[in-house]
């Protein structure tokens, strides 16, 4: 497929209608195509964000996958007692460009969390990402945050009695929306932190009008009478010398998953580094590269099959960057592309772990437009310039290592040539 630059589309200079480049809208030296602000560098030097693989998510379980692919978005940048990433999360355009950031990359929706009616932009911003998804054609869902309930922290106070206010709330304002994630027809709730609390579940439902489904977080759900699905989460502090990713949590997670029939929702990441979080402590599990991405991919893979297909997968998260979880940068995998021509063949070399790339692209330029000339399995780094596809006499040349999906996509720069 011909692949035009369309530098009015770099995110420096997107529209009102907030449409994210697509993969095929690049040239040599692509810019920012995700909805990360480029303004932003984190507290350890991290680069702004560069050009993510719009690979679809869902390529990276088992093949024929049919999951639906969530991803827990954050709602309180902004705000001074968070950091400034470049963007406010109560903007209506910026909301836009994540939906559409989120739907390029083949994920369905965002789960909120959700401080409750009266958290002011928090609230504020969810309201704006629900008529944007509707807008859109995405899903959101709501999770109750703990943080909702920290004005009942006396004694005394009730807790359900402040949970079922809120819910009410979000049957009144969320649950009837078009664009709300529904399980068998139930629109669907999910809790976290609550489990301090002392709640009377069954009160809770009813006092629902819609019967909303509750999904809790952790294996641990599976058993609990009060939840009817289970969603998995990302856990540092179980990390090991011998298990630095955490997968004995998903492990675990999964094993009992087998034995519900309660709704399964797993969950991918990119790791984990709670260093610019003001609550931090120091907890720790490293990207290595894109590794932990897709082994916690794979996870899901080792229990699930096209023939016992894993429902929902949640990926924590779009955009905490306090916790270092946020994909919406995308995940680097640490390559590098070096390229050259020699007589009539193009070749590259490449540094970092060649298992992150999808494939190479080679591009062509004519005049002020790059296209793709021809794509090229990993393992190869050569290519006779009579094989590509080539629509008269090219100014230069580049190869592209195409990330994994999500992953960050590497160039070579340009090289010219002179034939």
């Amino acid at each position: 497929m011909v692949r035009l630059l369309a530098a009015l589309l770099i995110f420096g200079g997107l529209s009102s209608s907030a449409e994210i480049p697509k993969q095929d809208m690049i040239d040599c030296n692509a810019g920012n195509n995700t909805s990360a602000s480029a303004k932003y560098r984190g507290s350890r030097g991290n680069a702004p964000p560069s050009h993510v693989s719009k690979l679809p998510i869902r390529t990276l379980l088992y093949p024929g996958a049919q999951t639906r692919i969530y991803t827990r978005y954050m709602p309180w940048f902004g705000d001074p007692h968070h950091r400034d990433v470049g963007y406010r999360s109560d903007d209506a355009q910026q909301i836009a460009r994540q939906i559409a950031d989120m739907k390029s990359r083949g994920i369905q929706g965002a789960i909120v969390d959700w401080y409750g009616p009266r958290s002011g932009p928090k609230n504020d911003s969810t309201m704006q990402l629900m008529r944007e998804a509707e807008r859109q054609g995405s899903e959101f869902a709501i999770s109750e945050d703990a943080g909702a309930l920290s004005d009942c922290k006396q004694p005394g106070c009730d807790v359900t009695g402040d949970i079922i206010s809120d819910l009410q709330y979000v049957a009144d304002h969320f649950e009837t929306s078009t664009a709300y994630v529904r399980f068998e027809g139930r629109p669907a709730v999910f809790f976290f932190g609550l489990e301090k609390y002392a709640v009377d579940w069954q009160r809770v439902r009813r006092s629902l009008p819609l019967k909303p489904l509750f999904f809790f977080r952790n294996s641990g759900s599976f058993t609990d009478p009060n939840a009817d699905g289970a969603y998995a989460w990302i856990a540092p502090e179980t990390a090991t010398s011998n298990d630095p990713m955490g997968l004995q949590y998903l492990q675990r997670f999964y094993s009992k998953a087998q034995a519900s029939s309660k709704i399964t929702m797993g969950s991918a990441y990119k790791g984990f580094d709670d260093a610019e979080a003001r609550w931090g402590k120091g907890r720790v599990i490293d990207q290595q590269c894109g590794h932990t991405w897709l082994a916690t991919f794979a996870e899901a893979s080792r229990f699930y099959s096209a023939k016992n297909q894993l429902r929902a997968l949640m990926i924590p998260t779009w955009n905490d960057y306090e916790e270092g979880t946020e994909i919406e940068t995308g995940v680097e995998n640490c390559v590098r592309v070096q390229g050259r021509l020699t007589a009539d063949t193009l070749s590259w070399s490449i540094s970092g772990a060649e298992d992150t790339v999808d494939h190479y692209a080679v591009l062509a330029k004519r005049g002020s437009e790059w296209s793709e000339a021809a794509e090229v399995r990993p393992g190869t780094h050569s290519i006779a310039l009579t094989e590509l596809r080539l629509s008269g006499k090219a100014a230069a040349f580049c190869v592209e290592a195409v990330g994994k999906a999500s992953m960050l996509n590497h160039f070579s720069g340009p090289i010219e040539t002179t034939r």
